[in-house]
């Protein structure tokens, strides 16, 4: 039986760690400069930034010492994991804690400080600690100040999951057929998906000027299902009948339920008007399914069990550059890619044994454009007992498209990152954009809109810095000699300040295309 302190959520917190994939990670040295910062904010000559695992204390960042990982039941960083409080212990000798710890006395460690990592839910991740080896204390100021650091450490730690669920539930809600909305606590629209617009017959901008059960010809008397809702009930579903502009009926099945904060209502709804009017005159009917297949939104298709295309509908002909009369004497072969056809042959196997699929394939267009696609293939049994595959498929080229615009944000960060930043910054000496961190522009006490250019950048710093600024930064552009100086800037507060500017140029040629770096506040040090 484990011997350590344990937060009551415990369990919670490790299936969080396995969902944020936070388990078994090796040193992130995108995270040094935080733990570098928090040596900076409190003098102290070690840090470390690490997961707690149910068991192992795995290290994510280490400045001053080399370690990797420490079982859990010797480290400090329990206590303020169990706590989720802040763990300050002046003298490792004097407090029973880490009195007789053979870690603390082996490594000469006489100071700890622990700020747990804690999430949006409670779960404490983890912990960015600052060790000494003399006793010590450390200010209220100081305190705060590590755990603002805390809160950034751990919205990075979090950021890679959640913008992928963004980046899911944006595109869920662009792309979806089905209708989704957001409603306010009284029915009112705050936000609806193209699908809305488009059964509705309704813009955005009309749309949310109106109460969502009044759109849809309904209220509360009419809809049972929501007399409890919201209050005792956290959910409800129910079937809306409306006229719409053009004077046809649209049938919707409503699922409703609050987001975590009870603040706002999720609507998802399902149009089965087609449906319904399909059951009445038999939704088998070959005419039906044409219908439905040559109008979906995406590409639909049909082959047989050795890749011969059967049909594919309007949309996907149009977006393959063929006719109808063209696509009947194709092969799979003919639209994927040759160094593809090995995947294609898995592929066919595949849906032969399991009589269905689904992942991402490539196809060329006529004139040999690659697309990429999302599909999800069934086999049906045609009337005479012949199986075949129907497919549908989302072109998710532009998706693929707008993922490699994060590729310049990374290498920001990471190029940020190797001069060791609290702030960065940078000015495109080709376009003459100046690019401030979150970070920067708290240094300056500035609000998140302002915009920077050279010119008010400049004026930031007091006179004698801001001619030594200007020499330094024309130097950089000419010479390409990076520059290193501590200078004093006056905030938009009024606050002069001590900052240390780093800044490096980089060149295409002989032609300086950008000079980027970092600005940290040393204002406390200076004045120590």
């Amino acid at each position: 039986m484990n011997n350590y302190p344990f937060p009551d959520n415990e369990a919670g917190r490790i299936k969080k760690l396995e969902l944020l994939d936070l388990i078994n990670l090796g040193k992130d040295p995108e995270l040094d400069v935080f733990a570098e910062t928090a040596c900076l904010i409190t003098g102290c000559p070690a840090s470390l930034i690490s997961i707690m695992e149910a068991d192992t204390q795995r290290i994510q960042s280490c400045i001053g010492l080399a370690i990797d990982s420490v079982d859990r039941k010797d480290t400090l960083c329990q206590y303020s994991i169990a706590s989720s409080e802040v763990v300050v212990i002046n003298d490792t000798l004097l407090d029973k804690r880490s009195s007789d710890n053979p870690i603390i006395l082996e490594g000469g460690i006489r100071f700890y400080a622990g700020i747990p990592l804690i999430d949006s839910e409670g779960f404490a991740l983890g912990t960015i600690c600052v060790i000494d080896f003399q006793p010590r204390t450390i200010s209220e100021n100081q305190i705060s100040a590590l755990k603002k650091l805390g809160e950034v450490v751990t919205k990075l730690l979090v950021s890679n999951r959640e913008i992928i669920n963004a980046e899911y539930f944006q595109q869920t809600f662009n792309i979806s057929n089905n209708l989704i909305c957001v409603l306010d606590n009284k029915f009112m629209l705050k936000d609806v998906n193209p699908s809305f617009e488009k059964v509705f017959s309704v813009t955005k901008d009309k749309a949310i000027e109106h109460n969502f059960l009044t759109l849809l010809e309904q209220d509360k008397k009419t809809l049972p299902e929501l007399e409890k809702f919201p209050g005792s009930m956290k959910e409800a579903t129910f079937t809306t009948s409306t006229k719409v502009e053009d004077g046809t009926l649209v049938i919707v099945e409503w699922y409703l339920t609050q987001n975590q904060k009870y603040s706002e209502i999720f609507c998802f709804g399902i149009n089965i008007t087609q449906q319904i009017e399909e059951r009445r005159q038999l939704e088998s009917s070959e005419r039906r399914f044409r219908s439905f297949f040559e109008n979906a939104i995406g590409l639909m298709s049909m082959h047989d069990m050795e890749g011969n295309i059967l049909a594919v509908n309007e949309k996907g002909r149009e977006t393959l550059h063929y006719s109808a009369d063209e696509v009947t004497s194709l092969n799979l072969k003919d639209l994927v890619p040759e160094q593809n056809w090995l995947l294609l042959k898995q592929y066919l196997d595949r849906i032969k044994q399991n009589n269905e699929d689904f992942g991402t394939m490539i196809l060329k267009t006529k004139e040999g454009e690659e697309l990429i696609w999302m599909y999800h293939n069934m086999v049906e049994v045609d009337k005479e007992g012949k199986p075949y595959v129907v497919s549908t498929a989302l072109n998710v080229t532009e998706r693929m498209t707008l993922e490699k615009d994060l590729i310049y944000t990374k290498k920001m960060l990471e190029q940020t990152s190797s001069v060791a930043q609290v702030g960065g910054w940078e000015v495109n000496m080709k376009t003459g954009n100046v690019f401030w961190s979150q970070s920067t522009k708290e240094i300056h006490r500035i609000k998140n809109n302002f915009q920077p250019d050279f010119d008010n950048a400049i004026g930031f710093y007091k006179e004698d810095s801001r001619e030594r600024m200007k020499f330094l930064f024309n130097r950089a552009v000419t010479e390409g000699i990076p520059f290193d100086e501590e200078l004093q800037l006056v905030r938009n507060d009024g606050v002069t300040i001590w900052v240390r500017v780093k800044g490096l140029p980089e060149f295409e040629g002989e032609v300086c295309n950008r000079v980027f770096g970092i600005i940290q506040d040393i204002d406390a040090f200076k004045k120590m």
